[in-house]
C-alpha cells in the first residue's frame, strides 16, 4: 500500500503487509501573500505519519517502510495545526454570517480561531461588500455577500467574477482565477534573455502582470507544454498543465450561477477593474519609481517587484503581497501580480472610502503659497487638484510665519515698522479692554 492522507484515518484494509510512506501530502493552508486557501505538497508531522504506519499490522505482522530519515523525522512537527488556525476564514465567516450567526466574536467555536485573523476576515468582507461595516463581529451579510457565496471559491474570485459579469469578461476572470490557484507559473529572478522574451510576448500592452501570465500560458499550450518552450520563458510545466482543468471547472461554476462564459474580446480596462475591485484592500501608490517603494492602504508600506510590468504608473492594485526576509535578516514587504488602475475608478467603485481634504503649503523654492484639494483611499492619497487662488486667510498666515522666522525677507519691513509693532502691543497690554491682537516683531517671541 503506498500511503495518502486517506491512510490517516481508522481504516482497516485487510491484507496489508506494507506501507510505503511518503512522508507528502497536499496540506491546506492559508497563503497570506495571495490572500486564498492553497492546497500544495508538504511535509507530513510525525502523528501522521505514525497513523500511516498504523495501516499495516492491523490484521496480521506488516512493516512501514518510510521515504526519509530518521534524523529528519525526529525534526519534523509533533503535529498539525489544526485548520481553523492555519486556513483564512472569509470563507467560514460569510458562511457563518448567511445562516444567521449575528455575532461571529460570541459564537461557540469548538476551537476558537485567532482573533487577529477572524478580524482580517471581516475586513476583508467588508471590503469587498459582503458584509456591513459595523462593530467587530456583528457586521451583516449583505445582498453581495449572498451572491458571492454561490460560488465554491475564496470570496475575492466570488466577487471578481460577479464585477466580471457587469464587464463583459467573466471568460477572462475565470482565467486568471484558474493562474492564481497553484504554484506560481513563472520562474522568480529570470535572467536577461528570459526577461526580454517574457515581455516581448506581452508588446505594449503592460498595464498589468496578469497580462503576461496568460500570454504565457496561452503560448506554452498551444505547443503541447514542450519542456524547451516552457524553459525559454521560465514557465513550470506542472503548473501549466494544471491551468486548463482549472479554467473548465470556474467556467462551469460560473455558468451554473448565470453568468456568459462565452469567450469574447473586452477591453483591457474591464478586467482591471475586476481585479480592483477582488484585490481593492491592496491599493498602493508607487513613492519612488527609482527604488519601486509603495504606499499601501490602511497605512502599510511594500516595494513593486523589479519584475513587475507595472513600474512606470502611479496606482496599482496587488494580487500577491509576500514578506521576504533579506540577509541580513530584515523583513521585506514585496508586491507582485500588479495592475494598473485609475483614481476615478476607485470614486466609481468606493465612494463610500473616499475622503477629501485641502492642504495649503508653501512652496520654498518659488516662495508661494500653493492649495490642492487632495482626495484619499483608506488613507491613502490617491489624487490631487490644484487650488486657484489660494485661501487668503491660510497663506497670509503661513507668510507672516516664514517671514518671522527670518526664512522670508520682506522688503518693506524697517525700523519705521519695528517701531509702530513696539506701541501697538504696548498699547495693547495697557488696555487689554480694546481687543488689540499683540504682533511679534521679528526675532522676538510674542509679548503677552
Amino acid at each position: 500500500m503506498v500511503a495518502t492522507n486517506v491512510a490517516e484515518t481508522s481504516l482497516t484494509i485487510d491484507g496489508i503487509r506494507c506501507v510505503i510512506d511518503s512522508g507528502l501530502a497536499r496540506i491546506p493552508r492559508y497563503d497570506a501573500h495571495r490572500g486564498l486557501n492553497t492546497l500544495l505538497i508538504e511535509k507530513i508531522s510525525r502523528a501522521a505519519a505514525d497513523q500511516r504506519a498504523g495501516r499495516a499490522g492491523r490484521t496480521a505482522p506488516g512493516l512501514c517502510l518510510r521515504l526519509w530519515s530518521q534524523d529528519e523525522h525526529a525534526h519534523r512537527p509533533a503535529q498539525e495545526l489544526p485548520e481553523i488556525k492555519r486556513l483564512d476564514l472569509a470563507e467560514v465567516a460569510l458562511t457563518l454570517k448567511a445562516a444567521g450567526v449575528e455575532d461571529l466574536w460570541k459564537f461557540r467555536w469548538l476551537e476558537a480561531p485567532d482573533e487577529r485573523a477572524l478580524s482580517r476576515a471581516e475586513q476583508l468582507l467588508a471590503d469587498l461588500g459582503a458584509l456591513e461595516r459595523q462593530s467587530a463581529g456583528t457586521g451583516r451579510i449583505t445582498p453581495l455577500g449572498r451572491k458571492m457565496l454561490a460560488f465554491p471559491l475564496h470570496p475575492r474570485y466570488g466577487r471578481m467574477l460577479l464585477a466580471a459579469q457587469e464587464h463583459g469578461c467573466v471568460y477572462q476572470a475565470c482565467t486568471v482565477a484558474a493562474l492564481t490557484q497553484g504554484r506560481d507559473l513563472l520562474a522568480r529572478n529570470a535572467d536577461a534573455d528570459t526577461a526580454h522574451r517574457r515581455e516581448d510576448l506581452v508588446g505594449e500592452n503592460r498595464s498589468s502582470d496578469f497580462w503576461l501570465l496568460m500570454r504565457a500560458w496561452e503560448h506554452v499550450a498551444q505547443n503541447q507544454f514542450r519542456p524547451e518552450v516552457c524553459a525559454r520563458l521560465g514557465v513550470h510545466a506542472p503548473t501549466a498543465r494544471q491551468v486548463e482543468p482549472l479554467l473548465q471547472q470556474f467556467l462551469e461554476l460560473a455558468h451554473h450561477e448565470g453568468l456568459d462564459t462565452s469567450r469574447r474580446d473586452a477591453p483591457p480596462e474591464a478586467l482591471q477593474r475586476c481585479i480592483l475591485i477582488a484585490f481593492n484592500d491592496r491599493v498602493a501608490r508607487l513613492l519612488d519609481p527609482t527604488t519601486l517603494r509603495c504606499e499601501l492602504v490602511h497605512g502599510r508600506r511594500g516595494t513593486l517587484a523589479r519584475e513587475s510590468l507595472v513600474r512606470h504608473t502611479p496606482l496599482l492594485v496587488a494580487a500577491e503581497v509576500r514578506e521576504v526576509e533579506g540577509r541580513d535578516k530584515s523583513v521585506t514587504t514585496v508586491l507582485s501580480l500588479a495592475t494598473a488602475v485609475e483614481a476615478d475608478w476607485l470614486r466609481e467603485s468606493f465612494p463610500g472610502d473616499i475622503t477629501s481634504a485641502q492642504r495649503v503649503f508653501l512652496d520654498s523654492a518659488s516662495k508661494r503659497v500653493y492649495a490642492e484639494d487632495q482626495w484619499r483611499f483608506r488613507e491613502l492619497a490617491v489624487g490631487t487638484r490644484r487650488v486657484e487662488p489660494p485661501p487668503l486667510d491660510e497663506a497670509a498666515r503661513l507668510l507672516a510665519d516664514e517671514v518671522l522666522a527670518g526664512r522670508l525677507g520682506a522688503s518693506d519691513w524697517d525700523e519705521e515698522v519695528e517701531q509702530w509693532i513696539l506701541r501697538l502691543n504696548q498699547l495693547s497690554s495697557w488696555w487689554p479692554g480694546v481687543g488689540l491682537a499683540a504682533h511679534r516683531r521679528r526675532g522676538s517671541a510674542r509679548l503677552d
